[in-house]
């Protein structure tokens, strides 16, 4: 067919000399005819296209070697065990130059370039027994590929590319005794209490925030920190009570030094950093203090152990329950313990240490169909809301601090009552397309100027207010395999600060097949001072690339 399109398109256009001298009574006649033939030929491609995309969508819906050659065989070998895996590929890169922000060397477009492997495996000893293993191998290229000065975090730690150690790969192993009545699951797992985007009641795990505004709640699943745990839930007729005993502690994993979603605001430049290792190891901070070692719960004395509770009620469409959590803080707080004096004068010794929290938290859901809507008919609606009270929650006092290091008394920390809270409500309307609305609240009690970030407590202000806006659709030309949906962010603090930026995430996502999906993502920042939660990001705005298959 191509071949024949263009031969016609030779015969109609006719030799050059014969088109120069017939050009005034045959160039209209010729002009119609080569428009309408190449107009042909472009349809007949777009058809050979399509019908090449359509064989290999055809492969593609079938294409599963992981399934094929390794979950299936075994599974057939070993009745009672199912496999099952993920690999997945993030790469995101920066839109704006390689320029230097703040203190930060930033010397890089590459923020990530991760690809993570999990292999699940669960063995059926009977209908009620099973044993369940989760595990993790994670290797992120930006730090070998990229090349930047400004990304040197894998000298301190490992864990910043890749998982090599038994408490990274072994990220879930539990046994599990399920009845009508009573569940039971033995070892270490994850607990996701919350379904807010962000973090609400779900406070029982600890969290790997090495992206920091970036990590999305889509990602909450793998970037918790799995913790060593009895967990028992019984069922009764309309109520349920989840008891957890957790005598394992997991601190959150922050952005470090060197990598690439380190505040620009955090002192000392790169260039310091990146040669001092007594900051990179944490025995010294920006102002040269001596930091001695941190403070941990220990899982061998009964009274570190952690303990949570969950009970949930049910009435028809309503759900509600209570949560209470006797926990450990996830971030050390760097108390003032003595002092010191070398050649560059009076310096203080700090003692990192975690301290006991008590959370009190309350939770809702309650769905229903609003009928005869004008313009839409009928709409399915969900109202959630969650809220977390914390008791004396540990905050840096920069006013405190900076009065000891003038020879006053003090430890550099003040306690403070904490809340934070959502509601949420979403709707599903005509054409499949899904809207949340979920305006958030974090309020630190008894704050004052100079206090630092504590858990649960607004950031750099007395009380933050968020209300995030999603909304995605599929597209039906594509049978709803491609997906695009929008997240806008706003931060509103106050009394202090007024706007401390925007977050606006973009995505469409595509179906390839039943076993592999893509994605593409550009997240910008934007607004705000440069010293708000958003506004000191606002020349990370980057573009995302997001692989998964799935066996």
């Amino acid at each position: 067919m191509k071949v024949a399109c263009q031969k016609w398109l030779s015969y109609v256009a006719g030799p050059t000399s014969r088109v120069v001298l017939s050009v005034v009574e045959k160039a209209p006649l010729k002009v119609m005819s080569t428009l309408a033939l190449a107009a042909s030929c472009a349809l007949a491609g777009v058809a050979f296209a399509q019908d090449d995309f359509a064989a290999f969508d055809r492969s593609m819906a079938t294409f599963d070697p992981g399934g094929k050659y390794l979950t299936k065989p075994i599974e057939r070998a070993l009745p009672g065990l199912s496999i099952n895996g993920t690999i997945t590929h993030w790469s995101d890169y920066l839109v704006h130059d390689d320029e230097d922000i703040g203190f930060r060397d930033r010397d890089y477009r590459g923020l990530q370039m991760q690809t993570l492997v999990e292999i699940g495996a669960s063995y059926r000893f009977s209908p009620n027994l099973e044993l369940t293993s989760i595990n993790h191998l994670m290797y992120d290229s930006v730090y070998d590929v990229d090349g930047g000065d400004g990304l040197y975090a894998k000298r301190v730690d490992d864990s910043y590319y890749k998982y090599n150690t038994f408490d990274r790969i072994a990220r879930e192993l539990y046994v599990s005794y399920r009845t009508s009545k009573l569940d039971v699951v033995l070892g270490k797992q994850q607990i996701a209490w919350g379904k807010m985007d962000g973090q609400f009641i779900d406070a029982i795990n600890s969290m790997d925030f090495r992206e920091s505004v970036q990590l999305e709640a889509a990602d909450y699943e793998v970037r918790r920190l799995p913790m060593w745990m009895a967990n028992l839930t019984y069922f009764f007729d309309d109520v349920s009570l989840n008891v957890l005993w957790i005598p394992d502690f997991e601190a959150n994993v922050n952005p470090a030094y060197g990598s690439a979603w380190q505040s620009p605001l955090l002192p000392p430049g790169d260039e310091n950093a990146r040669n001092n290792d007594a900051l990179l190891n944490n025995r010294s901070n920006a102002a040269g203090d001596r930091v001695l070692q941190t403070k941990r719960p220990d899982w061998k004395h009964p009274s570190d152990h952690q303990i949570a509770a969950r009970l949930d009620i049910a009435s028809g469409a309503l759900t509600w329950g209570l949560v209470y959590y006797y926990a450990w803080e996830r971030d050390a707080s760097p108390f003032v313990t003595g002092r010191f004096t070398d050649g560059s004068g009076d310096l203080l010794i700090i003692t990192p240490e975690h301290e006991r929290l008590h959370h009190f938290g309350a939770t809702s859901d309650y769905a229903w169909v609003a009928k005869n809507v004008p313009l839409i008919g009928t709409l399915p609606m969900v109202f959630r809301a969650e809220a977390l009270y914390t008791k004396d929650a540990n905050f840096v006092d920069y006013r405190n601090l900076a009065a000891v290091r003038s020879g006053g008394s003090g430890n550099g920390i003040s306690e403070h009552d904490t809340l934070r809270a959502a509601l949420a409500f979403e709707f599903a309307f005509p054409s499949k397309i899904s809207v949340i609305f979920q305006p958030s609240f974090y309020y630190t009690f008894d704050w004052h100027e100079g206090l630092g970030v504590g858990y649960g407590g607004a950031i750099g202000d007395e009380w933050n207010f968020a209300p995030v806006f999603f909304i995605s659709r599929p597209v039906q030309r594509t049978r709803d395999r491609l997906m695009l949906s929008a997240t806008i962010t706003p931060y509103l603090s106050g009394s202090n600060k007024d706007y401390q930026g925007t977050k606006t995430k973009l995505m469409a996502s595509y179906e390839i097949s039943p076993f592999i999906n893509g994605s593409l993502i550009y997240t910008d920042y934007h607004g705000g001072d440069d010293d708000g939660l958003f506004g000191q990001f606002h020349q990370y705005d980057n573009i995302g690339v997001e692989l998964q298959y799935e066996f």
